[in-house]
């Protein structure tokens, strides 16, 4: 186990230079795509209709901000700019403000947490060593194709923190007079779309509700899974772990604890791997595949703090031999059952 900084768990929103100054001086961040219908209700059945339709990603990206989560906006070839941090929850809201049209109706609000005016040009992450070790998340999700959402890794955002300190010196005391709070009368709440016949519509939407519900202490079920809600110091969706395979991760969370030491120890990862309907053995080498990348990469070897967890409807024997076959760790490969209840999910065990 290894003695850990403050955890960070922050997000970089994407811009541009058309965009920035309306995303700053009006306190909230959005996405979207040209042609997205101008309905929360019409984008999620136009998604339902087609799968190829990219806005349930979106949904999953944004559901995982939580209130108070560091923000950094960063500007394409210009840098990171901060500090945010969200002060609400996600919304449908099509309104334009300024050069944000209604492409953009996926939004969040944001507000200066600290304001500091000169941003970190993206190659100061890259420029040393120590750096570019504690960025492989933006790296790999640059390397992979941009996300208006990337929830970056506590020490990549520690890493943004310092650079922002050592470019300017010390935040400004005060924020710039022409920010003002975000304004709408046609907001309408995220309520994801689940499922029937006991199965997720898709993948997207059964990642959105386990990113939304993670850290839900009266959840039983996924406390049995991931843990107590205190220990999960960071987790993410759709994470990539290789420059050269597109393949993401489902699902990564860091755990870690200060109730044994008083030092805060990182101690263990779970890596998820989701299928919204049976599980086969290819999956079972997919988790697999992942959790040997989580071990060699992020917990210097130590297999055995890693935890493999495939979530299903069902599992077909041909992944049960799979998994009992393995040799990846003593902890073995964690078989979860879903199913979707009266506008819910749950989760079971399978031994």
């Amino acid at each position: 186990m290894r003695v850990l900084m403050r955890p960070v768990r922050s997000h970089v929103l994407s811009t541009d230079k058309n965009n920035i100054a309306v995303f700053r001086d009006n306190s909230f961040w959005g996405c979207g795509a040209s042609g997205i219908p101008n309905t929360f209700m019409g984008m999620v059945e136009e998604n339902l209709k087609s799968a190829r339709k990219p806005y349930f990603s979106m949904l999953v990206d944004i559901v995982g901000m939580r209130v108070g989560d560091p923000v950094f906006l960063y500007e394409k070839d210009v840098g990171f700019h901060g500090i945010f941090k969200v002060t609400g929850r996600p919304f449908f809201d099509p309104s334009p403000v300024g050069t944000v049209d209604e492409s953009s109706p996926i939004r969040i609000e944001l507000e200066y947490q600290d304001y500091f005016p000169t941003p970190v040009p993206e190659d100061y992450l890259f420029s040393t060593k120590e750096y570019e070790t504690k960025s492989w998340g933006w790296f790999y999700n640059t390397i992979h194709g941009p996300r208006g959402v990337t929830t970056i890794n506590p020490e990549c955002a520690e890493a943004l923190i310092e650079l922002l300190v050592k470019i300017n010196g010390s935040a400004v005391p005060s924020k710039p007079a022409q920010i003002r709070p975000y304004v709408s009368k046609t907001k309408t709440d995220l309520l994801l779309p689940l499922g029937k016949d006991g199965r997720a519509y898709s993948e997207d939407t059964m990642r959105a509700w386990l990113i939304l519900n993670i850290d839900n202490s009266n959840k039983r079920d996924l406390r049995e899974i991931f843990g107590p809600v205190e220990d999960l110091e960071w987790f993410a969706n759709n994470v990539p772990y290789y420059v050269t395979k597109r393949n993401n991760m489902d699902i990564l969370c860091y755990h870690n604890t200060t109730r044994y030491t008083g030092l805060r120890l990182r101690y263990k990862f779970s890596v998820v791997e989701l299928r919204k309907d049976a599980a086969d053995a290819d999956d079972v080498s997919q988790v697999i595949a992942y959790s040997k990348w989580v071990a060699g990469r992020l917990a210097d070897g130590e297999v055995e703090i890693v935890q493999p967890i495939l979530i299903a409807h069902d599992f077909m024997e041909a992944a049960v031999v799979k998994a009992q076959s393995s040799d990846f760790n003593d902890r073995g490969i964690m078989f979860i059952k879903y199913n979707v209840e009266a506008n819910d999910v749950r989760f079971e065990r399978v031994l």
